[in-house]
């Protein structure tokens, strides 16, 4: 069970040279921890087929040479599994658990199918925690969303459709449509206006919190969609 989540993973880069920003593989190890739990459904391991997600894009996090963009790369997965994690966390107990998630951890506890739980997992991610993310790492770093970071997010958006469309290859035909739809709908770029806007409005606290209420209302009826009847 998810038991603490700290502020961060701070890392060394070569020769144990400070590295002041997130690390999403340290983070991404407490998933690890959490996978067999979270296979069985066990209540505060999370869903099993979102963790294999995360894992899989997290490890490609700390790929290629130390730049700019792999920093901001790292920073922003730190951020993206940390918020799966205080979600798993907060399920687990009494506490304030965004809609969407409780809508997966719920039906992977009762039994949701795996195939469609990664889809609902991934809309989750991307259509939930992703732009509330940008503006975390952005924030972290000490800079701006600008190109550079449109890019990083584009890739991490193709590396869960990745995973998705590996996952949905042997699934039924409505099944595999759905992937395909899910996939399309996250790349028409809707999710780094999210994160332009949530930036914009930083500085305004309550009507970023609407805003991310609406991001999770939303989320929360399209993984129920997926999910199906249940």
């Amino acid at each position: 069970m998810v038991e603490a989540i700290g502020a961060g993973v701070v890392g060394t880069g070569p020769n144990g040279v400070h590295r002041p920003y997130p690390r999403a593989g340290g983070l991404a190890e407490a998933v690890v921890r959490l996978q067999a739990g979270a296979d069985e459904r066990a209540r505060g391991h999370g869903a099993g087929p979102v963790g294999r997600v995360l894992t899989a894009i997290a490890e490609a996090a700390d790929d290629g040479p130390p730049d700019a963009a792999r920093e901001f790369r790292s920073a922003l997965l730190a951020e993206v599994v940390r918020r799966y994690l205080r979600a798993v966390r907060a399920h687990a107990r009494p506490g304030s658990v965004p809609r969407v998630w409780q809508v997966v951890l719920d039906r992977w506890e009762a039994g949701a199918d795996p195939v469609r739980t990664t889809l609902a997992g991934a809309h989750a991610l991307v259509g939930y925690d992703l732009a509330p993310a940008v503006v975390s790492a952005c924030t972290v770093l000490g800079r701006a969303p600008g190109r550079a970071e449109r890019a990083v997010v584009q890739d991490v958006v193709g590396l869960i459709a990745d995973a998705v469309t590996a996952v949905a290859a042997d699934a039924d035909p409505l099944t595999r449509a759905d992937a395909r739809d899910l996939i399309l709908l996250g790349s028409r770029g809707e999710h780094w206006r999210r994160a332009e806007h949530l930036w914009a409005v930083r500085g305004r606290p309550s009507e970023a919190e609407k805003e991310r209420a609406a991001l999770d209302g939303h989320a929360a009826l399209v993984a129920s969609a997926l999910l199906g009847p249940g």
